[in-house]
């Protein structure tokens, strides 16, 4: 054991400490335990696969051993967790790895698979089996639907006092009774309190592959770091089920193999015998090896049975693989595209209207066009509407296209949640697979414009597979910066007063722009021009003193004006101004996705005089190369010569040939 070397490594904020043994040119496995474990849990297949050339790397996750624990209970979602385990992997320069979880480290790993594949070679994963999410019922809801209040998950819910029962145990006769149960006939009713462990009847007698050293190093760090840390593993669970919207019906595509002990717990779920042997796993992990269900081992296999599990990672990591994540797109619905009717004048009211149940809100949604089409997704932005893509709606439908468009979340008549925490970008993807899933589209072009534009780069990097290909409008994909968050940023650039930062303040510009003469506030902002770059506050006092005239141009009418207008005097602006609000926890929760790219087929159109395309260094960004390493599929950027920031209402026409001309060699 002395040979494996410790370190510590600052990473998302906070010191993670790693064990590491191996070549450091060797192929490197990532090691991910799980609760109540640590590093340690791994240390025979570190030694084990550390001799056969490997380069073993298993941290203590974030909350354990000699890891930081964070102080708040919503610092533990998985996206934390992944994020942890995406920035250990950049700052050891690994592009790729393979991949062991076991427990909720199984959990982890199911996920760092599905949000980035790129990152992992294979996956051998043990105990918990891959899960979809269900969204007709949150996580802990289900497990008190089938165990009551008293399952270990429901109690571990209420913050302090499962933590504080088991710190006061004698930790070694918890580590005892906790790695010897056999869950054989119980499925889940284990509830994990002081009690059950304390007058557990097992015998306290150690098996030959647990000694007392073992014991000892568990006990001496959970004296020290206290349960809470791996207690807000399951505290988040609601949240993380909240927050992975997006990923409804999404898949493993990751080369995999599966191994359980048949007296673990976990393979003794309602239905999760049939489940994992007659098809449902294969059918969500796709490149899933025949399941493996170990004789007589139970929950901590890999140090039950350590040299067994050893030789089953090595067998399954050391063939040479020849599956590769599929996060490219296939075209083969390239021949559903055909040109169809000229375009010929049509009326608004041909425009269909309906609200849909999604993700827990009633949406309104314009549609028009064949329900055999190839159809559009179009993402508005702020403050706008479904409205805005109306030119579009009528000159895409009539070449065959169905085009669909959403108010989003909190806008027009589609529903606003009340909490600010639920605009996050996860939430308003997720509303949107929630509406193809309603509408049995399994891929769509996607168009989206200034905050849509940046739901759809991220709806294209969480889920390629719903994405044929983009047209984005304004706003450039920006890559994540882990060094500096995103008002942070903005607030450098342009201090307190740039609109970004004044929105962050709850109530304040909310009022403001209530208070004002609506009609009065889209014309203004509609016809603004902003060549000179982007230190703009968006004030009542500013918009009121701007000395513009308010003449309509051409391609604005009075009726446009007097729609959004109708529409935010009834629904507010608060709504559209949470998605500001949530700048920050985006950047912290999207820490997975530092450094991936944009793997869609892509078009991207700006106005030359949009604020977005004064941004410093932005311009040098789209056309010297910055955007492409970013977004590979890239065609060449398009800049619309005197056009402003709602450019697919100015240029209407000029905008849906781009398009059109774009996705019809799809």
């Amino acid at each position: 054991m002395e040979g494996i070397r410790h370190k510590s490594i600052d990473v998302s904020g906070i010191s993670m400490h790693v064990a590491e043994k191996g070549p450091e040119d060797g192929p490197a496995i990532l090691f991910v335990h799980g609760f109540p474990e640590l590093w340690y849990s791994w240390r025979h297949q570190i030694l084990s696969l550390s001799a056969r050339g490997y380069r073993c790397i298993a941290p203590d996750m974030r909350g354990y051993g000699d890891t930081t624990a964070s102080p708040s209970v919503s610092s533990y979602t998985i996206f934390h967790l992944i994020g942890d385990l995406i920035e250990l992997l950049d700052s050891l320069s690994l592009p790729q790895v393979f991949v062991v979880g076991h427990d909720w480290g199984a959990i982890i790993a199911w996920q760092l698979c599905m949000l980035r594949p790129d990152r992992v070679k294979a996956l051998v994963n043990l105990s918990v089996a891959f899960r979809p999410r269900n969204p007709a019922v949150k996580t802990v809801d289900y497990f008190r639907s089938l165990y009551g209040d008293n399952y270990y998950v429901c109690r571990f819910q209420e913050y302090g006092v499962v933590d504080e029962e088991l710190a006061s145990m004698d930790l070694k006769v918890l580590f005892t009774n906790i790695m010897t149960k056999r869950g054989q006939g119980q499925g889940g009713t284990v509830s994990f309190s002081k009690a059950s462990l304390e007058t557990s009847k097992e015998p306290t007698l150690l098996p030959s592959w647990l000694s007392e050293e073992d014991i000892e190093y568990f006990a001496s760090k959970f004296q020290k770091s206290g349960f809470t840390g791996g207690l807000n593993y399951y505290r988040c669970l609601n949240l993380n089920w909240e927050l992975t919207a997006p990923w409804t019906g999404a898949q493993i595509n990751v080369p995999t193999k599966y191994i359980v002990g048949e007296f673990d717990i976990t393979y003794h779920y309602p239905g999760i015998q049939d489940y994992i042997h007659k098809g449902g796993l294969k059918s969500h992990v796709p490149l899933l090896e025949e399941a493996v269900v170990i004789k007589g081992a139970g929950h901590f296999i890999q140090q039950e049975k350590a040299k067994e599990i050893s030789d089953h990672i090595y067998e399954f990591i050391k063939i040479g693989l020849k599956h590769t994540p599929h996060i490219f797109l296939s075209k083969t619905d390239r021949e559903l595209e055909k040109e169809r009717a000229r375009e010929k004048p049509i009326k608004m009211e041909s425009i269909s209207h309906n609200l849909i149940d999604v993700n827990g809100i009633s949406m309104h949604v314009a549609e028009k066009g064949p329900e055999d089409g190839p159809a559009i997704l179009f993402i508005h932005g702020f403050p706008e509407l479904w409205y805005s893509w109306r030119h579009q709606i009528l000159s895409l439908s009539v070449r065959g296209y169905r085009c669909i468009a959403p108010d989003l979340r909190g806008y027009g008549d589609t529903t606003a949640a009340p909490s600010v925490s639920s605009y996050t970008i996860f939430h308003l993807v997720g509303d949107l697979i929630a509406l193809l899933d309603s509408l049995s589209l399994s891929q769509v072009f996607v168009v989206g414009h200034d905050w849509g534009a940046i739901i759809a780069w991220n709806l294209c990097m969480f889920r390629p597979d719903r994405v044929k290909a983009l047209v984005n409008l304004s706003v450039a994909f920006m890559p994540r910066n882990p060094a500096v968050k995103t008002v942070d940023h903005f607030r450098s650039l342009y201090g307190d007063n740039y609109y970004v930062c004044r929105f962050q303040e709850y109530g304040v510009a909310d009022e403001e722009y209530a208070s004002m003469d609506l009609k009065f506030f889209f014309t203004k902002l509609m016809v603004m021009r902003t060549p000179g770059g982007g230190p703009i506050s968006f004030s009542r006092a500013s918009l009121e003193l701007s000395k513009e005239p308010l003449m309509l141009p051409s391609w604005l009418s009075e009726e446009d004006i007097e729609y959004f207008a109708s529409k935010f005097q009834k629904s507010g602006f608060t709504g559209g101004i949470n998605y500001y609000r949530c700048m920050d926890i985006n950047w912290e929760l999207t820490a997975p996705w530092t450094g991936a790219q944009i793997n869609v087929p892509t078009k991207y159109i700006v106005g030359d005089v949009d604020l977005t395309y004064h941004y410093p260094g932005i311009q040098d960004f789209i056309h010297k190369g910055g955007l492409k390493t970013h977004v590979p599929l890239l065609e060449e950027p398009v800049v619309v010569k005197g056009a402003g920031h709602f450019i697919q209402q100015e240029r209407a026409q000029e905008i849906s040939d781009h398009i059109y001309e774009f996705i019809k060699i799809f």
